[in-house]
């Protein structure tokens, strides 16, 4: 043996670092398993924990059950009428009191109530579970008898009867006559020790522990005993105990030399502290125990596993630090993004602005995929844009039209990328909103295109206004010189030798006149055309002066309802009008007849739209509203019509842009109306519309000279 050791020591000496290496071995095995034994400590302390959570939980429900069935017994026992009778001093109510007693003792006998109290106004107990008790019990001074007597159900402990000095739980409800009147109370009594006995039977911990109810001041209102003893004495420790209920942490005492551990929680019903406690040591035996263990396997195989363990620790650090990243940069992206399984596009995730954009709450799209979200998107456009981006991994700047949660519209520019992942294949969706840069590219289109309409009208408007006029004259003049009733017509046909009935049979004949009607219809419309032409090369500032938008409003519905449709296509007086006006709106500076025609011509739009909508909306209405903002006044007009297409929304202050047939409208009324508004008179107008949704323009015109900011 010595020889050994000898030559161990040897060995030992001679290869200093070999023994470096078993020290560090074994300064990590004493290391890893103090750790171990710490980490194990503290996690079979959390399951402990959890296990005291648990039962407290089902302490805290079956408390609550309990007592709610207690409450609920008492109140219908206070809703029987023999109970109101009991309360009369007649004969009859003598009788009642004897068939009160025996329904109350029946409820005693099954367990219901320990005992029962039926009190007048007075305070006096004119009925008892123990018929001493009746006219000698003064229990007037409690606060359940009081609350109760001024018609509120009421729920005390009592600490300290004074019948039975034990500690009860008392319900009270009121006896309430047929008009509502309180007539007397009625107390039901639970003895606590009683009521909770076979609760606290129950939750063991695994044979680990017990527990107890205590009042607020911390006095013990039920235990479960053992022998002639009970198990919890903890007038020393209520402090500790109460001090945890509030906090929600265990709490560790000495008992008689023995740890305890203890967790408590507040009943909400009641205000009674439940606690459960258990030994410590049993608590903590599993840890002791796999200590051991450690100890007798560390020396061979902890340092290998620390190693190992510490390269596991390093990748899962990295990777949660990974996760992290991501998951913020998901989070906190000004774009909006989604997370999408990428073979049913069923949204997994979410960000922050994404609820900006749209509306919807995560909860409202988890699980759905963007069909059931977006029902109105363009299914072969989304088709496309899936199958590109499986086939390319990547897809950048696609552009989607949406619906956000309140039902306006939206425009996006949309790229995705593919992301590979354990559970399968994601689809990352970045959303950038592009709505306020297409309609500023539409306005600038808009305005390009008014620009070119003024700049040709007043060279091309006096061109064709001469032609127009005499046209226009030559057929008044046929007319006239074709009339048969016409002196001089008379006079010229017999100095050739012609019958003016005749010709003008002749005429009607051939349909000679009809062609000059049309002629003449034919270039009036081409003069209105012009007319309108001339409107977006004409300054109207000289002419403007304060106005009241209000009444310019009324004036415009006045000729609306009084405009004469030659086809009788909509009858104005049959649409419901629907005013808001703000009262007291300060007068806007504008050219009253002008933003009289822009009105109008609203306002007869809607009219039409409505009245050739297939089918026409039942109860056409058009709502308008007139609201004084930060230096503008706004005027809204919303109908509920048919609505417009994208296409038709789009183009709708385009020139010549119409929707109507042939022949009935110019394509200029809404183009001259956005001229003068924007144009004319610095403000602002806009259109808001969806098939089948209706239409709403919203205009806003400056208070002052400064023009409003048209993507504003």
């Amino acid at each position: 043996m010595k020889g050994l050791r000898g030559a161990l020591t040897r060995r030992l000496a001679s290869d200093r670092q070999f023994l470096a290496v078993l020290l560090a071995v074994f300064a990590g095995a004493v290391v890893s398993t103090a750790l171990a034994y710490s980490h194990t400590r503290k996690t079979v302390e959390a399951l402990a924990r959890t296990q005291f959570l648990q039962s407290l939980d089902f302490l805290d429900h079956e408390v609550d059950v309990q007592v709610r069935g207690m409450i609920f017994q008492t109140r219908l026992v206070s809703q029987e009428p023999v109970l109101l009778l009991a309360l009369e001093e007649s004969y009859l109510g003598g009788s009642a009191r004897a068939a009160a007693r025996r329904k109350l003792e029946s409820l005693v006998e099954d367990g219901v109530f320990e005992r029962f109290y039926l009190m007048n106004m007075k305070g006096a107990i004119v009925l008892a579970s123990n018929p001493a008790l009746a006219g000698t019990l003064d229990v007037s001074d409690r606060r359940y008898y009081r609350e109760a007597r001024e018609g509120r159900p009421a729920l005390e402990t009592v600490e300290t009867s004074r019948v039975t000095a034990r500690p009860i739980l008392v319900a009270s409800q009121p006896v309430r006559a047929a008009d509502g009147s309180v007539r007397g109370v009625v107390v039901a009594i639970r003895d606590t020790a009683a009521f909770a006995r076979d609760i606290l039977a129950l939750p063991h911990l695994g044979g680990l522990g017990v527990g107890f109810i205590l009042g607020k001041h911390g006095s013990v209102l039920a235990a479960p005993p053992q022998g002639d003893q009970p198990t919890f004495q903890p007038d020393p420790f209520v402090p500790l105990i109460v001090h945890g209920a509030d906090s929600n942490q265990l709490v560790r005492f000495d008992r008689q030399g023995v740890t305890r551990i203890c967790l408590a929680k507040i009943n909400r019903i009641t205000g009674w502290i439940l606690a459960v406690e258990a030994d410590d040591a049993l608590v903590l035996s599993p840890v002791n125990h796999l200590a051991a263990v450690n100890v007798g396997v560390a020396l061979g195989t902890l340092a290998l596993v620390a190693l190992a363990l510490g390269a596991l620790r390093k990748v899962l650090a990295n990777l949660r630090r990974s996760e992290e990243r991501f998951s913020m940069l998901f989070r906190l992206s000004p774009e909006a993004a989604l997370l999408l399984d990428a073979n049913d596009l069923s949204v997994l995730a979410v960000n922050e602005a994404y609820t900006r954009l749209t509306g919807y709450a995560p909860s409202e799209v988890l699980g759905r995929s963007i069909p059931q979200i977006q029902p109105e998107i363009d299914r072969a456009r989304l088709d496309a844009f899936h199958a590109d981006v499986l086939r390319g991994g990547r897809v950048v700047d696609r552009e989607f039209e949406g619906r956000r949660n309140d039902g306006q519209t939206f425009r996006v520019s949309v790229s995705g990328q593919i992301i590979e992942s354990e559970s399968g294949l994601w689809l990352m969706i970045l959303l950038h909103d592009v709505t306020q840069a297409r309609k500023i590219q539409e306005m600038m289109i808009q305005t390009e295109k008014m620009l070119s309409v003024g700049g040709i009208a007043a060279g091309i408007a006096h061109e064709i206004n001469n032609p127009l006029g005499i046209v226009v004259q030559a057929s008044q003049n046929l007319v006239q010189r074709t009339r048969p009733d016409h002196p001089k017509n008379i006079e010229a046909a017999r100095e050739v030798g012609v019958d003016m009935g005749l010709v003008a049979r002749y005429f009607q004949a051939r349909q000679l006149d009809v062609f000059v009607q049309d002629i003449q219809g034919a270039a009036l419309r081409a003069a209105s055309i012009i007319r309108h032409m001339l409107d977006f090369s004409r300054s109207s500032e000289s002419r403007r002066k304060p106005c009241d938008l209000a009444a310019i409003l009324e004036k415009a519905l006045s000729l609306a309802a009084n405009d004469y449709d030659l086809k009788k296509s909509y009858d104005f007086k049959r649409i419901t009008i629907d005013r808001d006006f703000e009262p007291n709106l300060p007068s806007v500076p504008c050219t009253e007849t002008e933003i009289e025609q822009v009105f109008l011509n609203i306002l007869r739009n809607a009219a039409q739209a409505m009245a050739e909508a297939p089918p026409r909306p039942e109860g056409p209405r058009i709502g308008l509203r007139l609201r004084a903002l930060s230096g503008r006044v706004q005027a809204v007009f919303e109908d509920n019509g048919p609505g417009m297409s994208p296409e038709a929304r789009r183009r709708a202050f385009e020139p010549f842009y119409t929707t109507k047939a042939p022949g009935v409208g110019t394509g200029l009324g809404l183009s001259v109306s956005y001229f003068i508004v924007v144009k004319g008179h610095g403000g602002r107008m806009t259109l808001d519309s969806a098939q089948g949704r209706g239409a709403r323009f919203t205009l806003e015109l400056p208070l002052g000279d400064a023009p409003l900011d048209p993507a504003a």
